[in-house]
């Protein structure tokens, strides 16, 4: 994970998953949210 997939990410925080913003559901919930977020941000540490 990059700072271009963070920024990805919040472009997509709190909307539903699709096929163009699928890789940012992290967690597979169906929703791009926090939890996604701070899995995202434990992979860059």
């Amino acid at each position: 994970m990059t700072l271009s997939d963070l920024l990805q990410l919040l472009a997509n925080f709190m909307q539903p998953v699709t096929k163009d913003n699928v890789m940012y559901d992290l967690n597979g919930d169906g929703i791009i949210s926090t939890t996604d977020l701070i899995i995202l941000l434990s992979q860059l540490l």
